[in-house]
């Protein structure tokens, strides 16, 4: 983001309060039951991917925003288990984001067992959860699978980690967070400070204040 008064969240923070309070975020199974019938993107399978202490709100708001059109949100990472999430914000007596433990979430299938021709879609939240799963080869090797057949991809905050790990970026358009500006514009692409970027079948954003914007793209994207 382009500036830290861009990204305080002081409205959300009593979600991170129940979070620090001990209870336990809904189950996958739970939150994630049948998608609701009439939705634009009804049956459609999304693969979201996130890993330990990946951002929180970002991960539910596409798990719920998905579900709300009637697609199937289906949460990967390395291991079929139950991931912390974790919040990012930033204070006034910091100078860099803080991090504190969020929601958890279940995990509905590992990379090395998710086959990429049974998605539409694939969305990677922001976090500390990228800069791990990019590690991941099962992962990257998706990844470059929905680049190379130009289905719909959402990155958000730090997922466009996966996005240069997986494939050239040299000529693309895109955003993330501030921090990642320079890795971008090194690798040859074009860092945009704004809420979302549409780059053909990508769509990128700064970080969870960018929400709104981003999920009415990459839905747009996903209907077509």
């Amino acid at each position: 983001m382009s500036s830290r008064k861009n990204i305080d969240r002081r409205g959300f923070l009593a979600a991170g309060a129940v979070a620090a309070a001990g209870l336990a975020a809904p189950a996958a199974a739970e939150s994630r039951k049948a998608a609701p019938r009439g939705g634009r993107l009804e049956g459609k399978r999304v693969l979201i991917a996130t890993g330990e202490f990946g951002e929180g709100l970002e991960t539910y708001y596409m798990i719920f925003r998905l579900r709300e059109e009637g697609a199937i949100p289906v949460v990967g990472s390395k291991t079929v288990k139950r991931i912390q999430l974790v919040v990012h914000d930033f204070e006034p007596a910091y100078e860099g984001y803080t991090e504190k433990l969020g929601y958890q979430v279940d995990v509905d299938i590992a990379y090395k067992s998710a086959d990429p021709e049974s998605f539409d879609g694939l969305l990677i939240p922001g976090g500390r959860a990228p800069e791990e799963i990019r590690l991941d080869k099962d992962l990257v090797k998706i990844v470059g699978h929905f680049l190379d057949k130009k289905l719909p991809v959402g990155a958000m905050c730090h997922g466009v980690m996966l996005i240069y790990t997986a494939r050239p970026i040299k000529g693309r358009k895109m955003t993330a967070y501030y921090g990642i500006r320079p890795d971008i514009e090194l690798l040859g692409g074009e860092f945009l400070d704004q809420e979302v970027v549409v780059d053909g079948s990508l769509v990128t954003s700064r970080g969870w204040p960018d929400l709104a914007g981003f999920m009415r793209e990459y839905v747009k994207l996903l209907a077509r």
